[in-house]
């Protein structure tokens, strides 16, 4: 019975036959398809190319029928997907590389209603496998046998979850939203918030219920202006009263009704704050539903009422952490904490303890998102949801590089791409045992690579200023909005603010 090449040599006195022409060539393209499907059938295939060999020329033709009908039924076993921890508004990032360009172009998605794209998709991505695996093949010709058996039957992507039930609902609002980011349709908050969430529920939530809600607190918030005697049409007056229909108890009369009607103010849920267990957490529709939310789903409504009004306001982010901004005509700022429903100063932000000039400097916290930004931070949400329901494969990678494309120092995206590179790292160490470092980087260098990608984005984040912020500070930093002196400083600012509504 004849026995596996061990070794080089093993290979080269197999080869002593075949010398010169035609029959050179054909050899080479026998060992390509051989070699692809060697693992599964390796001692069958080896007695049928020994005995051929011997017959040379004859039965040229037959071994390459055999080798058709193993790559028709041959199988590379399915390694389990990791699924690594789930993203938060506030992301735990494990510290991100740039596996792409610096400034990514922004990827296709692929519509499900659209089988040229798709197809597309997939014809890149098998031409991608197919040079890989014949650079590996021509790597192991040219001698270099160690690594091939070293590194056969690794799956180095992530397998794609294209296909599972549900899927299509993110692919199709990732296409909105890049019709949006790409100037085809308007920027609409109000639609990309709704759509992100909806395909996270596989288009099961209720359209109408959740524009009812949304124009009853504008409804409210106009009437008491008009019955303040305030004027409306201050773009001031309007971030105000936006404000105060979310964090203050509002007595109205209402054309439509006999009785006033009493509003409450939007209370922060303390539980599951951060979405692991019930990802409905983190959603306006769910605390448009129940009167409670965070620190994702208040500034979002917020935003999506100034824009529904026309009021300017924008997107602000701290460590695990989002709130909104909005200008005087003065040009002075002022940051709404909606968590605690107060007005808050840059001091207080900074007082956290985790945001580094570099940070700021490049524009990771504090930084005023603008309406397309904003945008893209929504397809940064959708990537988590996916990852939430899914976990990591190509479409959580597209979302993220295209975020970024339009909003570079969305924190969301980074830390979504720093730990997509981790997980293609630990999927492919975890097939070979997580041998140590020295031995991926002799005998599994496309492993060792992944590696030093993930490395070179944790030093990345590192550079820019990124520090996580443990769950227990943020808590901690959550609570102390209820002291005096943020009270105190609250009222100073809302009296100051209110100047200028007239």
């Amino acid at each position: 019975m004849y026995t596996a090449w061990n070794n080089l040599e093993d290979l080269e006195a197999w080869k002593p036959d075949v010398q010169t022409g035609c029959f050179h060539a054909i050899f080479l393209y026998i060992c390509e398809q051989f070699l692809k499907f060697f693992v599964v059938y390796r001692d069958k295939v080896l007695k049928q190319v020994k005995y051929m060999i011997s017959c040379k020329n004859v039965l040229i033709t037959s071994l390459l029928l055999i080798i058709s009908t193993i790559g028709i039924f041959g199988q590379i076993p399915v390694v389990t997907t990791p699924q690594p921890g789930t993203l938060s508004p506030g992301v735990n990032i494990g510290f991100p590389t740039n596996r792409s360009n610096p400034v990514p172009n922004v990827p296709a998605f692929p519509g499900f209603n659209n089988n040229n794209r798709q197809l597309e998709m997939f014809e890149r991505d098998r031409l991608e496998v197919q040079l890989r695996n014949n650079a590996e093949i021509q790597r192991m010709l040219n001698g270099d046998s160690e690594y091939f058996f070293s590194n056969r039957g690794i799956q180095y992507e992530l397998p794609s979850c294209v296909g599972m039930p549900g899927t299509e609902h993110f692919y199709q609002t990732a296409e909105k939203l890049l019709d949006m980011l790409s100037g085809k349709t308007q920027l609409n908050l109000k639609e990309a918030v709704f759509s992100v969430e909806n395909a996270y529920f596989e288009g099961q939530l209720d359209r109408t219920k959740y524009e009812k809600a949304i124009l009853e607190m504008l409804t409210i918030a106009q009437t008491k202006a008009k019955q303040d005697g305030l004027n409306w049409n201050n773009p001031i007056t309007k971030n105000v009263m936006l404000f105060r229909v979310m964090s203050d108890t509002l007595k109205v009369k209402l054309p439509a009704r006999e009785s006033s009607t009493v509003s409450y103010p939007m209370q922060y849920d303390f539980d599951d704050f951060w979405g692991e267990e019930n990802r409905s957490k983190l959603f306006v529709t769910k605390l448009l539903a129940a009167h409670t939310g965070q620190c994702h789903s208040l500034p979002l409504l917020y935003l999506i009422l100034c824009e529904a009004v026309g009021a300017e306001a924008n997107l602000a982010f701290s460590p695990m952490h989002s709130y909104a901004k909005f200008k005087d005509q003065r040009g002075n700022w002022y940051n709404i904490e909606l968590t605690q429903g107060r007005i808050v100063s840059d001091a207080f932000i900074i007082g956290s303890g985790f945001i580094t000039t570099e940070a700021i400097k490049h524009s990771l916290y504090m930084e005023p998102q603008a309406r397309k930004q904003v945008i893209a931070h929504c397809l940064s949400d959708l990537a988590s949801n996916y990852i939430h329901k899914y976990g990591y494969d190509k479409f959580v990678i597209q979302c993220a590089d295209s975020a970024l494309h339009y909003a570079p120092g969305n924190i969301t995206a980074l830390a979504i791409k720093s730990n997509y590179h981790s997980a293609c790292f630990e999927y492919t160490v975890n097939q070979v045992g997580w041998p140590p470092k020295d031995t991926l980087k002799v005998h599994y260098p496309r492993i060792y690579e992944l590696m030093e990608e993930r490395n070179d984005f944790y030093r990345k984040m590192d550079n820019m200023g990124y520090r996580e912020m443990p769950k227990d500070i943020y808590e901690y930093w959550l609570n102390s909005l209820n002291e005096e002196k943020e009270k105190r400083e609250h009222n100073e600012k809302y009296h100051k603010v209110l100047q200028f509504v007239k």
